[in-house]
């Protein structure tokens, strides 16, 4: 759900999901056909192996947001791939080209192909070849399919403005990697474009509504619901929660559109003027559509501006209900106002260098400083938490590649956990009678430089990509500290211990300790046992 963007390194491609203004286009490709054929082609896919890890393999590529630089033109795609069946189909599908009918009658049985063309996954074309109409590859477990950007034969398209953009760019894949697999009954996905978030959450929830705004998202929504046989995938048309008014839901996720514009012509792409105003609808509806103990999950664009951090502004936008929902917004990335303004002012008008001076006008009188990109989530508390002294949460850690779903559950549970210690006093005794770990992905970086003719210590570094990203440069006599917590003792007892060998600084209490304990933990260096943050 992301375009070129992410190819000029701006945050994962600047462009989501499927929303904007409705169009009037009301003929797609694909037929929604029987479940039987869907099944017999699901089956097709799955004989033939049209997985994401053989095809990479083969291709030489980490994952399928690569396939877009693999140049089909001279590769024996069933040498690489080791299966014929397999090669026809991801050039027919994957790599949208016309192949010869006799092609593909020598790979695929004449009956499936049959059932293809019921399907209008598989077209005639000129000079006895053959086509697909739409983009068809295999994400997240599910074969999807979406546009194509390309015709055919080649010649120039114009692309619709409610073009399904494809659910297999890095962005994307960012996005379905930070929404939680948890068991829930309700599940709502906005801005759903091709569905694969929706089908996401399928495997993990009763019932889940994949909603977007056109009609051509929604068709190809609901082909991909049919083919993945997910029925428990309900298809809705609208904007944004306008077909599920009246309901609410344990787990809302979304992938907006977030590329400032100031005419909409892309939908899954353009979010306004400065492109929060489908993300700030989104977040302002939440205290009516997210119920107690759910949780939105949402990767996205966004400001921190003159009246506050991104995460601190969110929280404005949950209006009167805010103090019952916690915020974390999980940073990954950057971007100045004038890189972004020159970039979009390439977009729209190349060569009209008033264009970039404009856009940085335009932002500076919006009081926006720092165009950010990552992942959103924003949890309500349940109905017996909220009210009296709750001091919500709202935190900004950095995302990494190894952030996912269960990452954002378990510091939810973290944050809430410490700050009722903190208001009960006691954090101190919880955390010095716990027993952490050391953390799974903790790395130490030591330094050593030449100093009075030896080596010494110059640089300590601890890191961390688990729960999020950390970086905490330490002194000399901290590592020994945490080497204390690999022998399954008491954190109280590495204290006393590093005391009795005389390891620690002059006035270093048990406070001081279990604040250095708290900090390692959030930070992914400690672990501690699940049991003690509790349900």
């Amino acid at each position: 759900m992301v375009d070129a963007g992410c190819r000029r390194g701006l945050p994962q491609g600047l462009a989501g999901g499927g929303c904007g203004a409705e169009t009037g286009v009301v003929e797609f490709p694909l037929r929604l056909g029987a479940p039987a054929d869907c099944a017999r082609v699901a089956a097709l896919f799955a004989r033939a192996g049209f997985r994401e890890e053989p095809i990479c393999r083969g291709l030489g590529i980490p994952n399928i947001s690569r396939i877009g630089k693999v140049a089909p033109a001279g590769l024996d795609l069933a040498a690489a791939l080791g299966s014929a069946t397999l090669a026809a189909l991801v050039r027919v599908f994957v790599f949208t080209q016309m192949v010869p009918r006799e092609d593909l009658e020598g790979a695929i049985d004449p009956s499936d192909l049959g059932v293809l063309e019921r399907l209008d996954l598989l077209r005639p074309g000129r000079d006895g070849r053959c086509y697909s109409p739409a983009f068809v590859y295999p994400v997240a477990g599910f074969v999807i399919a979406s546009d194509r950007h390309d015709s055919p034969d080649g010649s120039d398209v114009v692309l619709a403005s409610d073009v399904v953009f494809p659910a297999l760019d890095a962005g994307t894949l960012r996005f379905l990697g930070v929404i939680a697999r948890s068991p829930v009954a309700d599940a709502l996905d906005l801005c759903a474009g091709t569905g694969i978030a929706a089908l996401v959450l399928s495997r993990h929830v009763e019932r889940v509504v994949a909603a977007d705004i056109t009609p051509r998202a929604a068709h190809f929504a609901r082909f991909n619901a049919l083919l993945n046989g997910r029925p428990n995938v309900e298809i809705a048309v609208g904007d944004l929660y306008d077909p599920v008014a009246g309901r609410t839901f344990d787990r809302i996720v979304a992938h907006p559109p977030y590329v400032p514009a100031l005419e909409q012509s892309r939908v899954f792409r353009d979010g306004g003027d400065t492109g929060e105003s489908i993300l700030r609808r989104i977040v302002a509806e939440l205290p009516r559509y997210l119920r107690p103990g759910g949780t939105l999950y949402c990767v996205s664009a966004g400001w921190d501006a003159k009246d506050g951090p991104l995460e601190s502004r969110l929280r404005r936008w949950l209006g009167e209900r805010a103090r019952e929902f916690d915020v974390i917004f999980a940073q990954q990335e950057e971007v100045a106002p004038e890189r972004l303004a020159r970039w979009l002012a390439d977009k729209a008008a190349p060569g009209d260098r008033s264009a970039p001076a404009l856009w940085e006008q335009h932002f500076r009188d919006a009081g926006l400083e720092r165009n950010v990109y990552g992942a959103i989530v924003v949890h309500r508390a349940e109905a017996a938490a909220v009210g009296g002294g709750r001091d919500p949460v709202t935190v900004r850690p950095r995302l990494s590649p190894r952030t996912d779903g269960s990452c954002f559950e378990w510091a939810l549970r973290w944050y809430r956990w410490r700050a009722e210690q903190e208001v009960s006093g006691q954090l101190s005794q919880a955390l010095l009678d716990s027993r952490p770990r050391l953390g799974s992905q903790l790395r130490a970086r030591v330094t050593y430089a030449p100093r009075d003719g030896d080596l010494a210590v110059t640089e300590i570094v601890l890191k961390s990509d688990r729960p999020f990203r950390s970086v905490t440069g330490i002194e000399p006599w901290m590592l020994q500290l945490v080497r204390g917590f690999g022998q399954g003792l008491t954190a109280r007892a590495v204290y006393e211990a590093a005391r009795g060998a005389g390891q620690l600084p002059e006035g270093f209490g048990p406070d001081d300790f279990a604040t250095l304990v708290a900090m390692m933990v959030e930070r992914g260096y400690l672990e501690v046992e699940e049991s003690l943050l509790g349900d």
